[in-house]
């Protein structure tokens, strides 16, 4: 790719002209399947945010590493994470970036973030199905910021494994407010991922947990379904 092009996504602004935006768009389409061309691609984009670029040319090169990032993106964007201007851009590449190294800097950066950033990589780390984050997020239940403690209950919920559904099931019982109702929620879709995957009778265990009178009325009719759905009787 020529390094003009690159040039001008370092100096392009929202509301200028995309000319050489969508240039570099239509190359990626082309080498599409030429891991070498694909490779060049890459790191001119990562040299773009390693750059003074603006904030509106590194956007757009996170965008296109989000489709063709590799391992090799890992670190530049690892960098970024804690940033409060960089931070959701470069999950949006991370989070479609396969691989450990990946889910390594996310799971790096999340002790070191705060605010919306550390909201930000937990919903990533959510999104990935991370196993490697059940722990860290687990610990994240009983923080005294709700909004994060709520968005980790979320990020169990879809991980959900064995770790995840075992840190749910004991914070069912010692949170309270709009956080219990994210655990519940999460919980209950433990059960569902259990059904799919043939783990029928734990599923039934955590569904009867959630049929409780204790249980908001609208967990305890999805509860009811999932008994029902999953063929268990009581």
């Amino acid at each position: 790719m020529e390094q003009q092009l690159l040039d001008k996504v370092k100096t392009y602004d929202w509301g200028q002209s995309r000319a050489a935006l969508t240039e570099i768009t239509e190359g990626i389409k082309k080498v599409h399947g030429n891991k070498t061309e694909t490779a060049k691609i890459e790191k001119g984009l990562l040299g773009v945010l390693g750059s003074d670029a603006k904030r509106a040319g590194k956007q757009f090169a996170c965008r296109q590493l989000s489709l063709i990032g590799t391992d090799a993106s890992v670190a530049t964007l690892g960098k970024m994470l804690t940033g409060e201007e960089t931070s959701d851009m470069a999950r949006y590449a991370l989070e479609r970036i396969p691989g450990s190294a990946a889910d390594g800097v996310l799971l790096a950066a999340l002790s070191k973030a705060s605010g919306k950033a550390k909201v930000g990589i937990v919903n990533t780390l959510g999104q990935r199905k991370c196993k490697r984050a059940s722990a860290p997020l687990t610990g994240l239940l009983g923080n005294s910021d709700e909004t994060l403690a709520a968005a980790a209950a979320a990020a169990l919920g879809e991980i959900a494994d064995t770790a995840a559904s075992a840190a749910l099931g004991k914070a069912a019982g010692t949170t309270k407010g709009k956080v219990r109702l994210r655990v519940l929620d999460a919980y209950l879709k433990c059960a569902d991922v259990m059904v799919k995957s043939g783990k029928k009778t734990q599923a039934r265990a955590i569904y009867l947990q959630l049929q409780k009178k204790d249980m908001p009325k609208p967990i305890r009719t999805a509860a009811l379904r999932g008994v029902i759905g999953s063929g268990s009787r009581r």
